[in-house]
């Protein structure tokens, strides 16, 4: 089989990842993978794009969860197989997905794993045509200016724990008006902290945001987080450790294939921990089975 690896030389680990890959292969059988590295204005779509030109049949991305999306925005209806080796902060996707959390483990699943439809994000930012892609998470609102106010060295260094402290203070923000449209539905005006459309359940440290909520059935879990007191945080936070059904106090949720947030005042936006914008308006939408991602059994 013909592979290709997309790697992220900015992520610890990339050179183990190199190597594990390349031996696997070998051991195989196969050819050496064509390797082709990310950088600062091509995080994996030109790369992952021109694999599948040469003729990739499996393309390996080794990042984090931008690395991740970029990478399969380019594989999304192609048919070409998506292993991931996840050496990045949170690796949400591959979290959810159960993947193994070592390297060799990982490898291991994205040459000999079968391929399982997973849906694909895009969305769109204020009046732009250019599709943004994301596997796991889009957020509006106070969300994304957690992500946005994390500092980036700090994450690099403990990982996701660097989110706790930003997210508390941006806890205490005020909620703020927008506009929601879920699919075909009518308009619906809100005052909420952020508005999220999870393509995943869980999260990390146990949390589960989007109990049920699964990656290949064509909707989203949406999220609409009207937090107003500080206490409502109690009964957010204990729906998604202990799992419990139904909406509580400040968080309703919701399953949609299609929504869209407008805001008079531009907030920023997040897509799989990236921020984009701020923004007046975000657009997503679900593309069913768009990628085939290798897992384990």
């Amino acid at each position: 089989m013909r592979a290709a690896l997309v790697l992220n030389p900015s992520k610890g680990g990339w050179e183990r990842a190199l190597e594990a890959l390349v031996a696997a292969a070998q051991a195989a059988g196969w050819p050496d993978p064509d390797v082709h590295l990310t950088t600062r204005d091509d995080c994996g779509h030109g790369q992952a794009r021109a694999a599948v030109e040469a003729g990739a049949e499996l393309v390996v991305a080794a990042g984090g969860d931008g690395t991740v999306r970029h990478v399969a925005h380019a594989l999304g209806g192609t048919g070409v197989d998506l292993g991931i080796v996840p050496i990045g902060t949170a690796n949400l996707l591959a979290h959810n997905l159960d993947l193994p959390r070592t390297v060799e483990g990982a490898v291991e699943v994205a040459l000999t794993g079968r391929a399982r439809p997973v849906d694909l994000g895009i969305a769109r930012v204020d009046d732009e045509a250019r599709d943004l892609p994301f596997v796991v998470l889009a957020g509006m609102g106070h969300d994304a200016a957690t992500v946005a106010a994390t500092n980036p060295t700090l994450k690099e260094r403990i990982g996701w724990p660097a989110y706790v402290a930003p997210a508390a203070v941006k806890a205490l923000r005020r909620p703020v008006p927008v506009t929601v449209r879920h699919d075909d539905g009518e308009p619906e005006h809100l005052r909420v902290w952020s508005v999220l459309a999870a393509n995943c359940e869980r999260v990390r440290a146990g949390v589960r945001i989007a109990p049920g909520g699964l990656v290949d059935d064509g909707l989203f879990d949406v999220l609409e987080v009207t937090v107003r007191r500080p206490g409502q945080w109690l009964g957010v936070a204990a729906k998604g450790v202990f799992r419990l059904p139904g909406d509580v106090a400040g968080l309703a949720t919701r399953a949609s294939r299609e929504v869209e947030v407008t805001s008079e005042q531009p907030l920023h936006v997040q897509l799989d921990g990236d921020v984009v914008g701020p923004a007046r308006r975000l657009l997503v939408r679900c593309e069913e089975h768009a990628l085939a991602i290798r897992v384990a059994g």
